[in-house]
């Protein structure tokens, strides 16, 4: 009992912490009118007693004669009274509908925070997190935090209504009001009990349960996944699937309701006696001629009133569901970590700009999960200016030392070090990369270039520049809308690209960040997809137009970085071989090798046809 206090004081402290955040100077005025509308039903009550026991004089002596003026004034009194409920009624559900928007825009702040401000993407990683994080979409998604302010106002005023009936009912009897609080007091608990089971299973097992058949509905209803799906036959098996991930998740909750059904008709017999013992003593007081009719109709109307302190119904469980999806921002918060990012990286400043240093020493890193190390004592320098390749085997850790240069892990042991002793983290203004899954933002053009260095947003001449640079000139005299088209052909008016098309974005964005000072530039194998002559063409452009800074190129066909000034091989979390193309094939090491076996197969290879030297071209 004291745990589930404790869990529903956090919940409450983080909700709180949340509405104050989203509602601020708002709050108080909020909860005032809350106050009032709570306690203007038992003025009513007061008020109507009042009016009938008036009534009998004025209909004797009428409502001129001094004994008419009590039911003048209380039904002005009544009519008063629900004037102003009325009126604050409306202005409380106006409000909530301002707190409703301004609390799921918090949650989603806050969750953006959390989710883009960590320094790496380890933590995004974590499955932990990854639950709460569905466990925020799954409310989302039920429109729970659109409607949350809501809530919390019906069951306050609910309370409150209910707290001044029990006020009124102390006038009759000092035990008849704790007799129905007790009863109420007890179904409500109860209530909590299924509520708390329910929404432990929605945000533990049920988020993790809630996520497998969520990526299983994706592959069945979205276009990446359909190909397969047909060719080899899956729908069947995908919707039986499905299905039985969706009751799998579900019976666990199922079979937690049928635990709590003894308990549950134990708390209606109880609220059913009570209520019994009460009215029944309030007729028998009527009877003895203890109560007028007026006293009885105000005991009568507080003792049904008093149902307000028990159950609240659907507006109860939204609102512990939200006082859940509260606590698991929290926990997303202290999960995520304590060092959060305050913003985006900072411009660099004009005498920061130039050419890149970087240099590595016994890093090692291990994936989350993994018992053997992907880089285990690798040691690289390179100097600032030159262009390197990094080549090897599959696994071999060529992406893994790219995100670690990026800053998007911390290396296990090790330094890491850019521009003359800055980290990662403090360097990240003076690098750009593009990814071999280099984002296609459904975005206009001038969000995808500029986005290598936001400054240049508005800068019509740079953009140009950097996509003239690209090769993408003849692609933005192409598209409807020129910089303003979307490319997404999801949206009106928007343009979809091709791969080779895309390839001169994502060039483009990286060729902005050189112009906004990024002195280090790094190629991730984004030509993956294209073939061996396309990427030649695209690294061999590259080089020539970074001259001015370090280059680092990622490929796993070494023909394509011959022209680099200087290439590594990596090997068991190392560099195995270091040197020029020309020094590596004397050497006849392991890259001599690679590269004598690559060139056999594309040599028995047969040529291109004329569609294939057609897409080289566009690359």
């Amino acid at each position: 009992m004291a745990t589930a206090r404790i869990i529903q004081l956090s919940r409450w402290r983080a909700f709180l912490g949340l509405l104050w955040s989203a509602a601020r100077w708002r709050a108080a005025r909020f909860g005032a009118v809350v106050l009032l509308v709570g306690l203007l039903p038992t003025a009513v009550i007061l008020v109507t007693g009042a009016l009938v026991r008036a009534i009998p004089a004025a209909v004797a002596h009428g409502l001129d004669a001094p004994d008419g003026r009590p039911a003048v004034l209380a039904l002005s009194g009544l009519v008063f009274v629900l004037a102003v409920l009325t009126v604050a009624s409306n202005a409380l559900w106006r409000m909530c509908r301002v707190l409703d928007a301004a609390y799921a825009l918090e949650v989603h702040q806050t969750v953006a925070r959390v989710t883009l401000g960590t320094p790496g993407v380890a933590p995004l990683e974590d499955p932990v997190l990854a639950d709460q994080l569905q466990a925020v979409q799954e409310a989302e998604k039920r429109g729970l935090l659109r409607r949350t302010a809501s809530e919390l106002s019906y069951v306050a005023t609910m309370r409150i209504r209910g707290a001044g009936a029990f006020v009124v009912l102390l006038a009759f009897a000092w035990w008849a009001p704790l007799l129905l609080l007790a009863a109420w007091h007890l179904t409500n608990r109860v209530y909590l009990k299924a509520t708390e089971s329910e929404v432990s299973f929605d945000m533990g097992p049920g988020a993790a349960g809630h996520r497998k058949t969520e990526y299983l509905r994706a592959l069945a209803l979205e276009p990446a996944a359909a190909k397969e799906l047909r060719v080899f036959g899956l729908d069947g098996w995908m919707v039986g699937r499905y299905a039985d991930a969706w009751l799998d998740t579900f019976r666990a909750m199922w079979r937690s309701r049928k635990a709590n059904r003894g308990l549950t008709a134990a708390a209606t017999l109880a609220l059913v006696a009570a209520h019994a013992a009460v009215l029944g003593a309030l007729v028998l007081a009527a009877g003895r001629g203890d109560l007028g009719v007026a006293t009885l109709l105000v005991f009568v109307q507080a003792a049904i009133a008093s149902a307000d302190l028990g159950l609240v119904g659907d507006s109860q469980w939204s609102l512990a569901q939200s006082l859940a999806v509260a606590e698991r921002i929290e926990l997303l918060r202290s999960r995520a970590g304590a060092h959060l990012l305050p913003a985006g990286p900072a411009a660099p400043a004009a005498a920061a700009r130039g050419k890149v240093a970087v240099r590595l020493e016994g890093v090692r890193f291990t994936y989350r999960g993994r018992g053997r190390a992907t880089l285990d004592g690798l040691d690289l320098e390179i100097p600032a200016g030159q262009s390197l390749a990094i080549v090897g085997e599959n696994g071999a850790g060529k992406s893994t030392l790219v995100k670690l240069l990026c800053g998007l892990y911390e290396p296990d042991a090790g330094r890491i070090t850019l521009d003359g002793g800055a980290s990662p983290l403090q360097a990240r203004g003076r690098l750009a990369v593009i990814f071999q899954d280099f984002v296609r933002y459904k975005l206009p053009l001038r969000d995808n270039v500029g986005f290598g260095h936001l400054p240049l947003l508005g800068d019509a001449p740079a953009l140009d520049g950097a996509l003239r640079d690209a090769g993408g000139a003849a692609l933005l005299a192409a598209l409807p809308a020129g910089w303003e088209t979307v490319l997404s052909r999801e949206f009106q008016g928007g343009a979809d690209l091709s791969g080779g098309q895309w390839q001169r974005v994502a060039l483009a964005r990286a060729l902005a960040a050189v112009r906004g000072g990024a002195g280090l530039l790094i190629l991730d194998e984004p030509t993956a997809a294209l073939d061996v002559r396309a990427e030649v063409e695209l690294f061999e452009r590259f080089l020539e137009l970074t001259r001015n800074v370090t280059t680092i190129l990622v490929s796993h066909r070494l023909s394509s970085v011959r022209r680099a000034d200087r290439i590594v091989v990596l090997g068991g979390g190392r560099v195995v071989e270091d040197g020029t193309h020309d020094e590596l094939v004397r050497a006849g090491g392991r890259y001599a090798t690679m590269f004598a076996l690559q060139a056999e197969r594309f040599a028995a290879a047969p040529p291109a046809d004329a569609a294939t030297r057609e897409e080289a071209g566009h690359a």
